[in-house]
């Protein structure tokens, strides 16, 4: 027999998880290869020809193409950036206020159990200039009620402040449970000898949770560069494209203009790239657990 009767039971279990992954994650991959490399032969229904790199080629001469691409670089670095802060800072607060009742936390964590639909519903309220709240505070303080969402500068840091508000929490849980499974022992050590809050965060603490901020920064770069009802129910990549997010350029490319095979061709490049980030972020993890260990 080549596996024992446990090895068995184990496969038995995890072939049919492996072929639901395969089926939604491995089938729609090799799909969007396909159109992204075939142009319909026109000669009849679903036949196609081989096309090689025309429709990469056609992708990286529309300004478009790189105008969405810059547009989820910056929204990437920046929520990543400002996420990453405001939740270790929140994380080490609560960390070193150990008084605070632990309803605190269930509270803090709330927004990002919200569905991303209902997010963007909601901040499309707020922003809305008519009854919004915000426009209700300008009139306020005397002052004329704005419309973010239609400024091609504010609205794309309008979808900004909607992801920071939305996903923080995520990293927060993240970065929380690294800092309550750090070892005691470092910490009481330092202390003995004298360290402040400030020392023991940047010698003691940061070091060892080097390899949990790298997780959490993995794991929001790719929930950054997937981001799309939110932004979609907000502002549909308008005004113009100030918002139109390299996953927004796909789904407009193959739904709005049918253009199939340059949707297809960006999103396998989404893919490489995504795949690319997480294999450097992953090799930086590495690198900070051999640093940590050490």
């Amino acid at each position: 027999m080549f596996f024992a009767r446990s090895q068995r039971s184990l496969i038995i279990f995890v072939l049919p998880g492996c072929a639901l992954l395969t089926l939604l994650i491995a089938w729609p991959v090799l799909q969007s290869s396909v159109a992204a490399l075939s142009l319909s032969s026109g000669t009849e229904e679903g036949a196609t020809q081989f096309a090689g790199l025309t429709h990469f080629k056609t992708l990286v001469t529309q300004s478009s193409f790189w105008s969405s691409l810059s547009l989820a670089a910056v929204f990437t670095l920046t929520t990543t950036a400002l996420e990453l802060f405001i939740a270790s800072t929140v994380a080490l607060f609560l960390y070193f206020q150990r008084k605070l009742p632990r309803i605190v936390e269930v509270l803090l964590i709330l927004p990002m159990f919200v569905l991303p639909v209902v997010s963007g519903l909601t901040f499309r309220y707020i922003y809305d200039p008519n009854d919004g709240p915000l426009s209700s505070l300008f009139n306020a303080f005397g002052y004329e009620p704005m419309s973010p969402l239609a400024d091609s500068f504010w609205a794309f840091w309008a979808i900004v402040l909607q992801d920071i508000w939305r996903m923080w929490p995520f990293l927060f849980l993240i970065i929380y449970a690294g800092l309550k499974a750090l070892p005691k022992s470092a910490h009481e050590a330092a202390k003995m000898d004298g360290a402040n809050t400030r020392e023991l965060i940047r010698y003691i603490i940061f070091p060892a949770l080097r390899p949990t901020l790298a997780v959490a920064m993995g794991l929001k770069v790719m929930e950054s560069l997937k981001v799309f009802t939110e932004v979609y129910v907000m502002t549909g990549g308008g005004p113009g494209d100030s918002t139109s997010l390299l996953s927004l350029f796909v789904v407009k490319q193959a739904f709005h203009f049918f253009q199939i095979g340059p949707a297809s061709a960006a999103s396998i490049l989404l893919l490489i790239l995504g795949m690319s980030l997480a294999w450097g972020i992953t090799r930086l993890q590495n690198r900070a657990s051999l640093a940590g260990g050490n």
